[in-house]
């Protein structure tokens, strides 16, 4: 060792090692001991990168020194991942099923690689390894157990994982790994995210959206619990949980609809058409006084969301409207139509009369914020109201009034046509007039 004291206090260190000269001070030695201890370490420590036979070996075995991170346990991830702060907080549906995905994976490590216990030691092969797993076999733990409130009592449930997963769901499992090794990224001292690789084709089964046939024999034989739900979605294009939880002080001079919505934070905002009107007047009467415009999902949709979607498809079955689908290479039915397919049906009607692809992006809240603030430039109130009111009335009654609604498109219209219209017919109609 090669270790001295110079000046009054400072000691230090210079050895060589693999040809290379090391020299400078020890660092807090106020003893010969402890410069001695502290010039080992270092010899130890060049010995040890000296021996390393690439750049990406010496990173890889010196990250931690290199980034200052902590050991953090694959076991313990996700609960600091969840205490970290973030723009939106999950719902807690939403928590439960993305711990349930962290603990496949945990689960899926301690298993094949036991000796890789903490987050800096998992690399993209392992990631790989994970996600084939996903594809090929599906999820590693196959039983799946949960707990949901029923009745005001939580309840244990429990059931056999299906072998073949979609393409979104194993997607949706990617996302939530990527998201935990994202946020956690500099605690752990992790140089590249082992999950930031592309994500599959999602070939999942998608919604249907109900034919003008299914809606007019659904506007037949609405009962008082789907009544709502079908008048305020085929109005709106708005999901189940913003439905249910839709707010009096979201409605705005009677004419509009302005909220975020649950899942994206986007902001919508909804011209209020004539059926949806009536139906809010109706409303009034009932829950008027109260916070929710529906009390009754409200409260279900927070307790067990799950019932309304099981209360609409039996509706739609009843009527012999086919719920669910056996999907390609799947063990298990996925569900094809219900309350969401309200969504995909005020997109399709909109597009069938043509209604700008800004405008309906727009209420729609359904692209990146960067997207939608494109389109929202061009879809100002004005044009909202213009095109909505092309829509037809499938479940209310088009004559009803809309709350403060006028009828200034078709009176344009009509100052159009009387404008060229013949002398001799414009004697008719006057003549008609006289007679209301």
């Amino acid at each position: 060792m090669s270790v001295r004291k110079r000046g009054s206090n400072d000691y230090h260190y210079d050895f060589q090692q693999s040809g290379k000269r090391y020299w400078g001070v020890c660092e807090g030695c106020t003893t010969k001991a402890e410069a001695l201890a502290y010039e080992k370490r270092l010899r130890d420590t060049a010995k040890e990168a000296s021996a390393q036979r690439s750049v990406g070996a010496l990173v890889e075995n010196f990250k931690r020194e290199l980034t200052g991170g902590d050991k953090i346990t694959i076991a313990g991830a996700f609960d600091l991942y969840m205490s970290k702060p973030r723009r939106k907080q999950p719902s807690e549906q939403q928590q439960r099923i993305n711990r349930s995905q962290w603990n496949d994976f945990a689960a899926f490590m301690a298993d094949t690689c036991p000796d890789v216990e903490h987050l800096d030691r998992v690399t993209r092969s392992h990631a790989e390894a994970y996600i084939r797993q996903l594809r090929e076999k599906g999820r590693y733990v196959r039983i799946v157990t949960f707990q949901r409130d029923y009745q005001g009592k939580a309840v244990s449930h429990s059931y056999d994982a299906q072998t073949q997963l979609s393409g979104r769901t194993v997607n949706a499992f990617h996302k939530t790994l990527k998201s935990v090794f994202a946020k956690l990224q500099e605690d752990a001292g992790i140089l590249y995210n082992p999950f930031d690789f592309d994500m599959m084709d999602n070939d999942s089964e998608s919604r249907d959206a109900f034919t003008p046939a299914e809606l007019k024999l659904i506007g037949e034989n609405l009962t008082p619990f789907v009544r709502p739900l079908f008048v305020i979605g085929i109005c709106t294009g708005l999901s189940e949980g913003d439905i249910c939880t839709l707010r009096w002080d979201e409605i705005r001079d009677g004419r509009w609809i302005v909220r975020k919505r649950r899942k994206t934070g986007a902001a919508l905002e909804i011209p209020i058409l004539p059926p949806l009107a009536a139906f809010l007047n109706e409303q009034k009467a009932v829950s008027g006084g109260q916070e929710f415009i529906l009390p009754e999902h409200a409260a279900m949709y927070e307790k067990n969301s799950s019932g309304i979607s099981y209360r609409v498809k039996t509706f739609l079955e009843s009527l012999g409207i086919t719920t669910t689908k056996l999907g390609r290479g799947r063990g298990r039915a996925t569900s094809v139509k219900d309350v969401h397919s309200l969504r995909h049906t005020f997109a399709y009607l909109a597009g069938c009369y043509q209604i700008p692809l800004p405008v309906v992006q727009s209420i729609l809240g359904h692209m990146s914020p960067e997207m939608t603030k494109h389109y929202q430039a061009h879809a100002d109130r004005e044009a909202k109201e213009k095109y909505l009111s092309k829509l037809p009335d499938f479940i209310g009654k088009s004559e009803v009034k809309a709350i403060g609604s006028t009828d200034e498109d078709l009176r344009r219209q009509l100052l159009r046509k009387i404008e060229v219209m013949p002398a001799r017919k414009l004697e008719k109609i006057s003549a008609f007039l006289e007679t209301l």
